[in-house]
């Protein structure tokens, strides 16, 4: 192989650029490098086959024996490869940021029932406003076909006070209905451990379901109060109880005031 031939060949097939050449050749080589060669040589073989093992240093080239008749005696290794950025983890989406899109979901519902509410208080309104054509003869047949579903309600059957209960079990949902019902079988003022009593039966409920059942019978006296069911003769103040009165049902009979 000639060495000089060899020399060339890979400076052109490198891409190598002459810059210099006064007392010697100075090449650029793509990887940065620079390689130099002896314009003349006493021997000129040697300092070509020095040059051609320089130059193999520069371009990163190793001697390799070859595996099979035909294959190069050299390979060229191939440059580092650069690693590629991976694509960044998308951020978790910000709390406010789905806080908002709950709220705007939630004021469209609102929207929807805001509209549909308008209009059945227009269908209200002129409903009212067709009540006092009712009773007129000559208007009832045409009011009857205009609205053939209306047909007038059944008097409702008259209110009848449940039984109260006689027993509250281990585990049990306190009712608002129950506790009204507990409450107009007192004749005189109460607390809630009255009710709480006659709802039991007298039987005695350990730890944390009492509190659970007597809490929720003292919620439900509440609500039965702001609903104008219940009378409260005396308010509660420190580990004294509230007082409370029984508002009587219609049709109880008795003096007591009537539920409106």
């Amino acid at each position: 192989m000639n060495a000089q031939h060899e020399i060339d060949r890979l400076l052109e097939e490198s891409g190598a650029v002459l810059v210099r050449q006064n007392n010697h050749l100075v090449y650029r080589l793509p990887n940065g490098k620079n390689f130099v060669a002896a314009k003349t040589s006493s021997d000129p073989d040697r300092a070509a086959k020095n040059s051609l093992s320089d130059l193999r240093r520069a371009l990163g080239t190793l001697r390799a024996a070859p595996e099979a008749k035909g294959e190069p005696k050299m390979r060229i290794e191939q440059m580092p490869v650069v690693p590629v950025p991976a694509h960044e983890t998308p951020k978790i989406e910000a709390l406010k940021h789905r806080i908002e899109a709950a709220v705007a979901r939630e004021e469209g519902q609102q929207e929807q029932l805001l509209a549909l509410a308008q209009q059945i208080e227009r269908r209200v309104a002129m409903l009212r406003a067709l009540l006092p054509f009712a009773a007129d003869p000559a208007t009832e047949e045409v009011l009857r076909a205009v609205l053939p579903a209306i047909e007038v309600a059944s008097p409702l059957p008259p209110e009848v006070r449940p039984e109260p209960p006689q027993q509250i079990t281990e585990r049990v949902q306190v009712t608002r209905q129950l506790v009204l019902a507990a409450t107009q079988t007192f004749d005189n003022t109460f607390t809630v451990n009255d009710v709480l009593s006659l709802m039991s039966g007298g039987r005695q409920i350990d730890g944390e379901e009492r509190l659970r059942v007597r809490s929720a019978i003292a919620q439900a006296m509440t609500t039965l109060y702001e609903r104008g069911e219940l009378v409260k003769e005396a308010e509660g103040i420190g580990k004294r109880q509230t007082i409370w009165r029984k508002v009587a049902l219609k049709g109880s009979g008795n003096g007591n005031r009537t539920r409106g």
